[in-house]
C-alpha cells in the first residue's frame, strides 16, 4: 500500500492509499478500525441473545392461540437474530475483503456469493424489522382508538393488514440489488455498496460492480427514517388517546375524588421507550446521511466518534426492543414477589434457568396482573389499559 497526497474527494486529515485497484478515503488507524469491528460483534451478540428470549417467551403460546402483536413481535425478533448474526456478529467474514486496513487475515473471509448473501440477510431483515416496528405502533393505537376485540384482531383481513406489508418491503428492498450487484464490501459488512468503494466519485477509478448502489442505500437510509416518524407519530397519538379516555370519566367522579391519569402516564413512558428503541440506535446513520446529503465530509476526530457510536449503538437495536418489552414485565413481577432478589426477579421474567427452581412454577407469573398500558397482548384492548 502506498499512501498518496490529500484528496478533495476527503476530508482535510484524511489521505488516499492506491492498492489493487481501489482508491479511496482511508480511516483514521487500523486499531480504532479493529475496535469497531469487536464492539459491533459484542453489540450483534447481545441482540441476538435479547431477541432469542423475547422469541421463545412468546412461543409458550402455540400459534393458533397467539395475539397478532405477539405474531409481528416474533417476526422482528426472529429478523432480528438472522440479521444481526449474519451482519454484526459475521461481519467481515462473509465479505471477502475489507475496504480500509482489515483487507485480509483473520477478520477477513468468504467471497463474492457470501458478500451478497449477506449484503441480502442484511437488507431484508432490517427493512422487516423497520416496517413491522411501525406497523406494530399504529396496531396499538388503533387497538385503543377504534377499540378492536381480541375476536376481531383474529380477522383474517385485519391480520393480513400488518403481516404482509413488512414482507412486501422486504423483498422490495432486497431483491432488486441482486440483478445490478449491489452488495459488496463495505467497513463492517457487506452491504449496498459500490465496488471498488467510492469509485463513482473518483473518474479514474470505474465501477466494477453495484454503480449507483449508493443512491439505493440513500433511499434504505430515508425509509428507515420514514418508519422511525411513523413510530413516534403513533405513539404521541396512542399517548393522547388514553388521555382522551381517562379524561371522559372525569365526569363521574364524585366532588373532591383525585382525576385517575396512571394509564395515561405509563402509556407515555412506554410509549417513549418503544420509540426511543428504535430512535436512538440509528440516530448515527442519520447523520451520515445528513451529511452525504449536503456533500459534506466530516473531520477525523468527528467522524470516529459517530464511527463508534454507530458501532455501540447500532447493533442494540434487537437488545432495546427486548427490554421495551421484558421491563413492564419484570416491574410486575417484581412488584408481587418483593421478598426475591432484583437478579432472581429479572431471570424468572426472562425465563432464564438458573440453579434456583424457577419462580413461574411458584409464585406468581411474570405475565400475570400486569397495569401497565402498552404492555399486555393478552386483554381484549379496546382502551382497556393493556395494549401491548
Amino acid at each position: 500500500r502506498t499512501l498518496c497526497h490529500l484528496s478533495s474527494h476527503c476530508s482535510d486529515n484524511t489521505t488516499i492509499f492506491f492498492s489493487h485497484q481501489h482508491h479511496y478515503c482511508k480511516m483514521p488507524s487500523f486499531p480504532i478500525e479493529t475496535s469497531l469491528h469487536i464492539l459491533l460483534k459484542i453489540g450483534g451478540a447481545i441482540s441476538c441473545i435479547s431477541s432469542f428470549l423475547l422469541a421463545r417467551h412468546i412461543l409458550k403460546k402455540k400459534w393458533a392461540g397467539m395475539s397478532l402483536q405477539s405474531m409481528m413481535l416474533l417476526g422482528i425478533s426472529v429478523m432480528d437474530v438472522i440479521g444481526s448474526f449474519f451482519g454484526y456478529v459475521m461481519g467481515l467474514w462473509m465479505s471477502g475483503e475489507g475496504i480500509y486496513y482489515i483487507q485480509s487475515g483473520p477478520l477477513i473471509a468468504g467471497d463474492t456469493q457470501t458478500c451478497t448473501a449477506q449484503g441480502f440477510i442484511l437488507t431484508f431483515a432490517f427493512t422487516y424489522f423497520l416496517t413491522a416496528y411501525a406497523g406494530l405502533g399504529a396496531l396499538y393505537y388503533l387497538m385503543v382508538r377504534r377499540g378492536w376485540s381480541k375476536n376481531q384482531l383474529k380477522s383474517n383481513k385485519i391480520r393480513a393488514a400488518f403481516l404482509l406489508p413488512p414482507v412486501i418491503a422486504a423483498l422490495l428492498m432486497s431483491v432488486p440489488p441482486l440483478f445490478y450487484q449491489m452488495y459488496n464490501p463495505s467497513l463492517f459488512y457487506c452491504s449496498l455498496n459500490q465496488y471498488p468503494n467510492n469509485c463513482e466519485n473518483i473518474p479514474d477509478v470505474p465501477c466494477t460492480r453495484g454503480e449507483n448502489a449508493l443512491i439505493v442505500q440513500r433511499a434504505t437510509l430515508m425509509y428507515a427514517l420514514v418508519c422511525n416518524l411513523v413510530v413516534i407519530v403513533f405513539m404521541v397519538l396512542l399517548i393522547f388517546s388514553v388521555y382522551s379516555q381517562e379524561k371522559k370519566s372525569d365526569k363521574y367522579l364524585f366532588k373532591g375524588q383525585e382525576k385517575n391519569r396512571d394509564n395515561t402516564t405509563s402509556t407515555a413512558w412506554q410509549g417513549v421507550r418503544y420509540a426511543a428503541a428504535l430512535t436512538i440506535p440509528y440516530i448515527p446513520l442519520y447523520v451520515f446521511l445528513g451529511y452525504t446529503l449536503k456533500h459534506r465530509a466530516m473531520g477525523n476526530t468527528e467522524l470516529v466518534f459517530w464511527l463508534y457510536l454507530n458501532a455501540i449503538l447500532t447493533p442494540l437495536l434487537g437488545f432495546n426492543n427486548a427490554c421495551v418489552y421484558f421491563y413492564p414485565r419484570y416491574k410486575a413481577y417484581r412488584k408481587s414477589n418483593e421478598d426475591k432478589s432484583k437478579f432472581r426477579c429479572v431471570s424468572d421474567t426472562l425465563g432464564i434457568g438458573l440453579p434456583w427452581k424457577s419462580s413461574w412454577t411458584s409464585g406468581a407469573n411474570p405475565d400475570s396482573n400486569l397495569t401497565e398500558p402498552l404492555v399486555d397482548d393478552s386483554g381484549d384492548g379496546g382502551g382497556s389499559g393493556h395494549v401491548i
